[in-house]
């Protein structure tokens, strides 16, 4: 399905109905290009916080920016706080909540006294991202942050020490969903010269393979269509990326992709997908054993961006 067919049939619908304002937010604004101040947009992100994955997660936050049985704000995977401040950002939560805004202060604090030597950019790249989406990125330890990811690209090649210390594709892919979330005005030079390198690698392989460097072999996950995903990526997150700083035209492994997952559209327009952590998780974003509203929105993002 084209993204224009979508338009005329019943899949925005679907993707609109009550059961996933999350699902329904992100169809308003990344579809149908609803201004964040349209009162549907409004009502909605209210509901976001009032029922569903967000209240099921905070129902387990407990104190100090921590939830429930951590030790520390990584383990365990995933219920601990730098998980959850990313499902909140997916699930585009209200940066505002005080427990939201306290673990985000939280992690702020903590990440920047540790002064890490090694900067993984898969952890600093879900940093940056939710760190902005949940609205902290104007702390000047963030764009810190944002330089040392930078860096990571720039001079460090994506190149990760749990990867073989080879370049890694999950690695780039999160740092540039990290820097998507930079509004444009406020990126540096430094991070627009990273988002560069980091389209340049990510097209100089094939997408639709995943042939890129790796100490091992291609993830299972890598052509399933999953959310969430965390630390991983696989060809959905990446397009959906690129298609977040506007570079699925840039190289033709990139089209290819799209047009892989044009491909994997069931007859009645919607995508099937997977959650393969949701027993990890605090709660499962949707339903199992049906279409995916979250693969399906995240597709229909792809398509429209190609177009």
């Amino acid at each position: 399905m084209d993204w224009i067919k979508a338009l005329y049939s019943d899949v925005i619908p679907w993707l609109l109905e009550p059961d996933l304002p999350s699902v329904r937010y992100w169809t308003l604004t990344r579809l149908l290009d609803r201004p964040s101040d349209a009162p549907e947009v409004t009502e909605v992100r209210q509901e976001i916080m009032d029922r569903g994955p967000v209240v099921e997660i905070l129902r387990h936050y407990s104190n100090d920016g921590r939830w429930e049985g951590e030790r520390d704000y990584y383990t365990y995977k995933y219920t601990s706080t730098h998980w959850q401040l990313l499902l909140l950002a997916e699930l585009a939560a209200d940066g505002q909540d005080e427990r939201i805004a306290t673990a985000c202060r939280r992690m702020i604090a903590e990440v920047y006294r540790e002064k890490r030597p090694i900067i993984w950019p898969c952890f600093h790249g879900n940093l940056v991202g939710y760190l902005h989406a949940l609205g902290h990125g104007e702390d000047e330890r963030v764009r810190q942050f944002e330089s040392d990811l930078a860096q990571a690209g720039l001079e460090g090649k994506w190149r990760c020490n749990l990867n073989g210390d080879l370049p890694c594709a999950w690695g780039a892919a999160r740092a540039l969903w990290g820097f998507s979330r930079v509004t444009p005005c406020r990126r540096t030079s430094e991070v627009e010269a990273a988002i560069e390198a980091g389209v340049r690698f990510l097209g100089r392989f094939r997408l639709r393979d995943g042939n890129y460097p790796t100490a091992t072999k291609r993830h299972s996950l890598w052509d399933r269509l999953s959310f969430p995903l965390f630390y991983q990526a696989d060809i959905l997150f990446i397009l959906r990326v690129l298609a977040d700083l506007g570079g699925l035209r840039e190289k033709p492994t990139f089209r290819r992709a799209v047009m892989w997952l044009e491909n994997r559209c069931r007859n009645d327009g919607r995508w099937n997908g997977a959650s393969p952590y949701r027993r990890r998780m605090w709660t499962p974003l949707e339903p199992g054993g049906r279409p995916s509203k979250w693969v399906t929105w995240q597709a229909l993002y792809v398509l429209k961006a190609e177009e």
